[in-house]
């Protein structure tokens, strides 16, 4: 997982000059709370980005969530959220893997041991195929996000 804010690149320093995640993060900084909801294709199905907004929730309403294939590049237009983040292999899987959707339910520990970011507007946190995310945690402060989410096909970076 990585976390920065979009305007500050000494965040994501380490990103800068590849192609793929200039791609991603120049298609987050054209976003504002006026950005159409829905998807839009970057790369076909092996990049694209998802605009949605939704209600957080009460941390016992909100899952954890992860992926084999893609990683996630969540970014906050407006609002705010908490996300917690474990390893995957951390975590016990709870339904079946869901091949069509590259995606895949797990269990909350019954202790709390994630590490927990704040989303706000102009931050982004970046979720690999081994990270484990709940997103969707209140934050006490915001009771929505209209958020972005750029997914990239981990095999587009090797």
């Amino acid at each position: 997982m990585l976390y920065g804010k979009l305007d500050t690149p000494s965040t994501y320093l380490p990103l800068l000059g590849h192609p793929i995640w200039e791609e991603a993060l120049n298609a987050l900084r054209q976003l504002d709370a006026g950005s159409p909801l829905g998807v839009q294709e970057l790369r076909g199905k092996d990049m694209f980005i998802n605009v949605h907004t939704y209600d957080t929730l009460i941390e016992s309403d909100c899952r954890f969530e992860g992926h084999r294939d893609m990683i996630d590049v969540q970014y906050i237009i407006q609002g705010g959220e908490y996300v917690d983040w474990m390893l995957k292999s951390e975590l016990l899987q709870d339904g079946s893997y869901q091949e069509a959707t590259d995606f895949q339910y797990y269990k909350t520990p019954t202790r709390r041991l994630s590490t927990r970011v704040h989303l706000r507007a102009g931050y982004f946190a970046i979720f690999f195929p081994e990270d484990g995310h709940r997103p969707q945690l209140s934050d006490g402060v915001a009771p929505s996000v209209y958020k972005a989410v750029v997914k990239i096909n981990r095999a587009l970076l090797d």
